[in-house]
């Protein structure tokens, strides 16, 4: 049975195509990733193409299409839920009453819109929407280590389909819902809007005031928070006044509440209320959901679980002995749960298995030929590609490196990537100008999981998290001194934890390194430009690496070193 996920509809963010042949996941590429365009949001056509093209098929071989968030009209008795809450606090808010009233009649007319269908063959084949938080549920369990355990399966975003988060059992093969939160309560949206405030983009910047956090002292504004909060019950999580954050975010009815919280306190301090609130709020409410689910395992999805230290405190909760958070924890994974749910509904469920991340355009021998050769630049093919990538590593170079499947998810996790070594914290700042970023974090690390708990002694080799750089640990003594350059300023690093299995070129290429110089870990960075996607292509990534004037670039089997300036 081959499925068609499709995660794109208008304004939904993210847009991504999947696809899923008898319950394997054999492709799943973003929109941004074709277009050029920074989270793009445009309908996938160019992804759709590109995952058939992967997988082999055309579009007359696809049996159903699944398309991932509800339709406008199966959406309406969620909204109508949000409205009467709306209503109920416009007794207290004038705003929200105002709001209520401009917006009321809106429940019926966009119910009727219709959302884009597939072009061409594909128009014609059976179609299934999944609900929005279904299939960011769906997308960690299907994908996740645990097999017929019982697990807790936790989702949490800004928004989709009208909730901003929800609870469901996984168990051979199956899910079943525990509960849906509305977004009037979501954590995801505030904090977005704060990230505005902060002067970033809301909804792509939030990594940036996590980083910033580490700098700041929550209070006070970890308790001007708390004095618009209700923990007790998340149903009523927010009072009237911070409601009209979510509501709008980014407009005036949200972003006057903001301002008057934060204030005249520092971009760090507010940072730091921030994520505080984050962990606090969400850590209580997860175990809460551990001890009602009679689960020690989580399986975790959607925007919110991108915050790494959240997750980092997550995985510490007494009675929680490990999480898996979905790799393409965003709304790029939305195509790929909404496949797999599709198909384990058709089969009756589908067990648990973790797997693959390079399911996006490959570069291999002969494209990449093609790329340098159209480039017109020197390059070679050595004999042993690790040993001489290491021994550059080594003497301070900075290699890039595309080969192989490009990585499903935000994380460059090897055949994306940018490698340098970092023993020198100044690498940091040398790495931002070149791709003209503006990071608060370090740059994390890749490190050799024979030598991982060495450098982070938390961490477990069952904590399959760390592979893709979803979670951060606290650094050993060992770490600080080896790698200064990927230990932030609290004490912690987002590893990305590699087996030979995994990538067999990238651990080859870090083992060499680690053989000359001891050091068993370099930096790992994604290769693109800043607001710029990853990079695709075999010619994209000759672009790239000459727009940042690095100095050597692995192609496929391929080595193109930088020309002495």
């Amino acid at each position: 049975m081959i499925v068609l996920g499709i995660n794109g509809n208008r304004r939904d963010h993210n847009s991504a195509a999947a696809v899923v042949i008898d319950g394997k996941v054999v492709a799943s590429v973003e929109e941004e990733r074709i277009s050029r365009i920074k989270c793009d949001n445009a309908y996938p056509t160019g992804a759709i193409a590109e995952v058939l093209s992967i997988a082999g098929i055309r579009a007359q071989d696809v049996d159903v299409v699944a398309m991932a968030n509800l339709s406008r009209w199966d959406q309406k008795p969620i909204l109508d839920q949000l409205f009467k809450r709306v209503a109920l606090l416009g007794k207290q808010e004038p705003e929200l009453k105002k709001f209520y009233w401009k917006h009321v009649f809106e429940r019926y007319t966009r119910a009727l819109r219709p959302r884009r269908k597939p072009e061409g063959a594909l128009a014609d084949k059976p179609m299934q929407a999944i609900g929005h938080h279904r299939a960011h549920a769906a997308s960690a369990y299907y994908c996740s280590p645990f097999g017929d355990e019982r697990v807790g399966v936790i989702t949490l975003d800004g928004a989709g389909d009208f909730s901003w988060g929800s609870v469901w059992v996984g168990a051979h093969g199956k899910m079943q819902e525990v509960l849906h939160l509305s977004y009037l309560n979501s954590i995801g949206l505030l904090y977005s809007a704060i990230t505005h405030h902060l002067g970033f983009i809301a909804g792509r910047h939030e990594g940036k005031v996590l980083g910033l956090a580490a700098f700041g002292n929550p209070e006070p504004f970890l308790s001007r928070l708390m004095a618009h909060t209700n923990p007790k019950d998340w149903n009523t999580l927010f009072d009237a006044r911070l409601t009209r954050v979510p509501l709008r975010p980014v407009s005036p009815m949200g972003t006057e509440v903001v301002k008057e919280l934060c204030g005249d306190l520092s971009r760090e301090d507010i940072a730091a209320g921030l994520q505080a609130y984050t962990e606090q709020m969400i850590c209580a409410w997860v175990q809460e959901q551990v001890g009602k689910l009679n689960v020690s395992k989580l399986v975790l999805a959607g925007g919110v679980f991108s915050n790494v230290k959240l997750n980092q405190r997550i995985l510490a909760l007494p009675g929680v002995d490990n999480i898996y958070v979905h790799p393409n924890m965003g709304d790029g994974g939305l195509a790929t749960g909404a496949a797999l749910e599709v198909y384990a509904l058709a089969l009756g469920g589908l067990r648990p298995t973790l797997g693959g991340v390079y399911l996006g355009t490959r570069i291999d021998r002969e494209n990449a030929l093609q790329a340098l050769q159209a480039a017109g630049v020197s390059f070679e093919e050595p004999e042993n590609l690790a040993q001489t990538v290491g021994r550059l590593l080594a003497d301070g170079k900075v290699v890039a490196r595309a080969d192989g499947g490009m990585e499903y998810g935000p994380r460059a996790l090897g055949n994306r990537t940018v490698m340098a070594p970092c023993h020198d914290p100044s690498i940091n700042q040398w790495l931002n100008k070149k791709f003209a970023r503006t990071e608060f974090m370090p740059f994390a690390p890749v490190i050799l999981q024979e030598r991982a708990h060495e450098y982070f002694p938390d961490w477990a080799e069952d904590q399959i998290a760390a592979r893709f750089m979803t979670i951060t640990y606290d650094a050993s003594d060992i770490a600080k001194q080896n790698i200064p350059a990927a230990v932030h300023i609290d004490g912690t690093a987002r590893p990305q934890v590699l087996r030979r299995e995994d990538n067999p070129g990238y651990y080859d290429i870090l083992s060499e390194y680690c053989t000359i110089t001891g050091v068993p870990s370099v930096i790992n960075t994604s290769f693109n430009m800043h607001e710029e996607p990853i990079v695709r292509t075999a010619a994209e990534a000759i672009r790239a690496f000459e727009a940042a004037g690095l100095d050597a670039l692995v192609l496929g089997p391929f080595l193109y070193r930088a020309q002495p300036r």
